[in-house]
């Protein structure tokens, strides 16, 4: 009876031990099916290689919509900390280049910048003069340069011929604003453009530190401008990017992607302790099962 007392509750702890482990072996393997004939094996593969799609999509799913959604990305990305890690890499680089005796167009010519830089200059300043003129224009500014003359000339003049003269000024100022815009048009661009690309060939010819000193002279809140407009550019568009993104598929196929023994090895490492525990509880189980059956 003794004997019985002790070796029932061992039995039943090695039991529930094996029972256990092998359990949790079969979560993983065999990674593949096994067959006999054209018979395939019960239980192969396992419960994960056999659900891996579908659990890498509600992996997917719980981790794009839940953890990584838009809101979270969003403060995440606009956080105090976040804020802080941009101010000290902004002044760690403003240093640097402080520092950086080279001319700003060898700079760039090293960097393979030089060709890109050519091109958009060309591109930006053509769209600035023709942007300007349109502005000039919107903005009705031959009429009122004319407006302005005219009130100037009907100043100097007696009243008499002021009364004369009016009439026929005001009709010619119509036709002559039309001219001004025509004008515009066709000089603006060319002289924006011009004056855009001789400030850009000064600006070259200087080394880096000058031109970073004299950037921070004429823009002392540079850093803090850029990140209100990073932080606008976040706060309105990166709901569309992150739906673009799709997280929830990116995850899901990257989960398909790994091989059964790398996955098996990846979660192990990060539920070692509690499968483990599982383990040694079903010996602590199979032991009190071993006492109640002692018992009836």
């Amino acid at each position: 009876m003794d004997l019985q007392m002790i070796a029932a509750p061992v039995i039943g702890g090695i039991i529930g031990l094996i029972t256990n482990g092998l359990a949790i072996k079969m979560l993983f393997r065999p990674h593949k099916e096994i067959y006999i004939g054209k018979f395939r094996l019960p239980f192969t593969p396992g419960l994960i290689p056999k659900e891996k799609n579908r659990i890498a999509a509600a992996i997917g799913k719980i981790i794009g919509n839940e953890l990584l959604n838009s809101e979270t990305l969003g403060k995440a990305l606009c956080s105090d900390e976040m804020q802080n890690a941009f101010y000290r890499k902004y002044e760690n680089i403003a240093e640097q280049l402080k520092e950086n005796d080279k001319l700003l167009k060898d700079v760039l010519e090293e960097k393979g910048f030089s060709d890109s830089i050519e091109g958009v200059k060309g591109n930006i300043t053509q769209k600035a003069g023709v942007s300007i003129a349109n502005k000039l224009i919107e903005q009705n500014v031959s009429m009122t340069i004319l407006d302005y003359g005219v009130e100037e000339v009907l100043k100097n003049l007696n009243p008499m011929l002021r009364g004369m003269a009016s009439g026929a000024i005001e009709a010619a100022k119509m036709p002559l604003s039309v001219k001004i815009d025509n004008l515009i048009l066709e000089k603006c661009p060319e002289y924006v453009e011009e004056y855009l690309g001789s400030g850009y060939e000064e600006w070259m010819d200087k080394p880096v530190s000058e031109v970073t000193k004299q950037l921070e002279e004429k823009f002392p809140r540079l850093k803090y401008q850029i990140w209100i407009v990073y932080e606008t550019f976040m706060d309105k568009k990166s709901e569309n990017f992150i739906q673009e993104l799709n997280i929830p598929k990116v995850v899901e196929e990257k989960i398909n992607e790994f091989d059964m023994a790398e996955l098996e090895k990846m979660i192990m490492e990060i539920a070692k302790k509690e499968l483990n525990a599982l383990v040694w509880l079903g010996g602590l189980l199979g032991m009190l099962m071993g006492f109640v059956n002692l018992l009836f």
